[in-house]
């Protein structure tokens, strides 16, 4: 195919992705992250309270800055959804032009799980951490001559997300060890990358005694290591469960037996062996980033799918650059039918879950926001107050035009305060108590919660459900609406005294 023809193929492809893409996100629904990082931005009044706000989140700044100035522009969340599938499309369209794979691979890669839907239709940081990432990647072929910038785009990168400064910290030593006789003529370089790694320690500090950390503590050493080797699992071999609508964040495998995908992963370790035999280039760029990956679920235990999908980057990344280390071994015949054979069931394998996870989005809630926003709306019910125990309110607020009130908290407010120690796991009977002293400062008002309350409130309010919502792709969001209502009672009028003479 001729550079003509293959440019106007990968502009199809391009216009292809956005087109579908937005057809996505007008059918998906914000989740607690995404809302909440909307909200963060929203009800900050300038940086300084912005940054103040993320003081907890465990990430850097970089997205939260975009979402601010965006928040100054719009108060319409579909605002930052919109955003967020024009950089995703920037980043397919760099994929597209800058990698050295062919068109099979890029399509099946484009519109895999992770492209197509996790780091797609689901509007949180990980996109710009691609996109840094592929824009380095695509000045590999010379990153000697402009390492200054190949550098920008690493450091960019290593700032937007923990596990993108392991795979920059790994392309970063690659370099070193390839250029060690000669670092002095990239000072400058180095220079730009420790500041970046500076700013980022000064903004994650805050963080580091958060919950984030300390919920790991009580984990037996074990079932700490054995995360990452899941992880890796999850990540190259991502086939959710899809026999249930809460699909995401789920593994047929996983579901099945941990152990055994556990020992699965620990065996995929050797598959850069498979992939990369005698290129001590990629092996060590691969082995680096995957053990500093396994270091990173160590501590935190992390375990969503969009934290698992960075092992299925690594080797992505691995394969680009591979192209530019690689050289020809003789009697290599079935080694490299082995190779392809286990790179295109892979990439097979991501693209049927890609289409299969964003079908289930377009036709299923992901989570029930929007529904009560329009509940309540169809019902008039939309100028009463709404209450919620605690961060519901967060999947809430951004489709009402007021502030849920948290009863955790006491204050009406729209983002999860994720270092509040709010105690979520408390009795019916003690829900209904919060009710009625609520009650007693609005007789009249909304509770959305996703608990079916079974027990018949006190004689001081009245508990009515008004709807249950479908089922939700998002576990536990399929909420419940109610409406409560103090009952005023009467005082019994004393009988009059009839006087006896």
């Amino acid at each position: 195919m001729n550079q003509s023809a293959e440019k106007k193929y990968f502009i199809f492809i391009t216009l292809l992705y956005f087109t579908i893409s937005l057809l996505g996100i007008l059918h998906h629904e914000l989740w607690l992250d995404e809302a909440h990082h909307w909200l963060l931005a929203l009800d900050s009044n300038s940086f300084s309270e912005l940054f103040y706000n993320m003081r907890h989140e465990g990430h850097p700044m970089l997205w939260n800055i975009l979402l601010f100035l965006l928040t100054r522009i719009t108060d319409n969340p579909f605002g930052m959804q919109l955003l967020h599938i024009v950089l995703s499309t920037l980043t397919v369209s760099i994929f597209l032009r800058k990698s050295p794979f062919s068109i099979l691979f890029k399509v099946l890669f484009v519109f895999g799980y992770f492209m197509l839907f996790e780091y797609n239709l689901i509007s949180r940081n990980y996109i710009l951490g691609l996109l840094f990432l592929f824009l380095a990647l695509g000045l590999y072929r010379q990153r000697k001559e402009k390492f200054l910038l190949y550098v920008f785009w690493l450091v960019l990168a290593a700032n937007i997300h923990l596990m993108f400064t392991v795979v920059s910290l790994a392309l970063l030593l690659l370099f070193t060890i390839e250029n060690k006789k000669n670092l002095l003529r990239y000072t400058s370089g180095y220079l730009v990358f420790a500041a970046g790694l500076f700013l980022l320690v000064v903004q994650l500090f805050p963080a580091i005694d958060s919950i984030f950390l300390n919920r790991t503590q009580d984990i037996p050493l074990y079932e700490r290591f054995t995360k990452g080797f899941i992880s890796l699992f999850k990540g190259l071999v991502t086939i959710p469960d899809f026999r249930t609508i809460h699909f995401w964040n789920s593994n047929l495998v996983v579901n099945y037996s941990k152990p055994v995908a556990a020992v699965i992963g620990l065996l995929l370790y050797a598959l850069p062996l498979l992939l990369f035999y005698k290129r001590k280039a990629t092996l060590l760029f691969t082995y680096t980033a995957l053990f500093g990956v396994q270091c990173f679920f160590f501590i935190t235990q992390l375990g969503a799918t969009r934290f698992d999908g960075i092992n299925y980057i690594i080797l992505i990344t691995a394969l680009w650059i591979d192209h530019y280390h690689v050289y020809r071994i003789r009697n290599n015949i079935n080694r490299d039918f082995a190779r392809r054979t286990a790179l295109y069931l892979l990439l097979l394998l991501q693209f049927s879950s890609g289409l299969i996870a964003y079908m289930y989005d377009y036709w299923k809630p992901f989570s029930s926001g929007k529904q009560v926003a329009a509940f309540l709306t169809q019902h008039r019910l939309s100028n009463m107050e709404t209450v919620t125990l605690f961060c519901e309110g967060t999947i809430i607020a951004p489709y009402l035009d007021k502030r849920p009130f948290f009863l955790c908290t006491n204050r009406n407010q729209g983002l999860c305060n994720w270092e509040q120690n709010c105690n979520t796991a408390i009795t019916d009977s003690q829900l209904i108590a919060l009710l009625a002293t609520h009650s007693e400062q609005n007789s009249d008002f909304i509770f959305i919660t996703a608990r079916n309350i079974t027990q018949n409130p006190e004689n001081t309010i009245s508990l009515k459900e008004l709807t249950h919502l479908s089922p939700c792709i998002v576990r536990n969001t399929n909420y419940y609406i109610y409406r409560v209502t103090r009952i005023i009672t009467k005082p019994i009028p004393h009988e009059k005294t009839i006087a006896r003479f």
